[in-house]
């Protein structure tokens, strides 16, 4: 039997600012990967010049499909 190992994500999503802060990366650095499509970012719709948000649970998702593991959403 496989265990069932629960993971929370407390801020699904992060200001730019707050991401770079607690991963020490450099905003430019974050920028650039965002531009690149590595770092994953919320959708702002219609407000192009919106607050950039860092999508945590794609990250943590992504992290996670990298394993030898089976996911699944509840």
């Amino acid at each position: 039997m496989r265990p069932n190992i629960t993971i929370i994500i407390p801020d699904p999503y992060l200001p730019l600012a707050e991401y770079c802060r607690r991963t020490g990366l450099k905003i430019e650095t974050a920028r650039n990967l965002i531009e690149y499509g590595k770092l994953p970012i919320k959708p702002k719709g219609l407000q192009k010049n919106g607050l950039i948000e860092i999508n945590m649970a794609a990250l943590t998702v992504q992290a996670l499909s990298e394993c030898d593991i089976a996911l699944s959403a509840q």
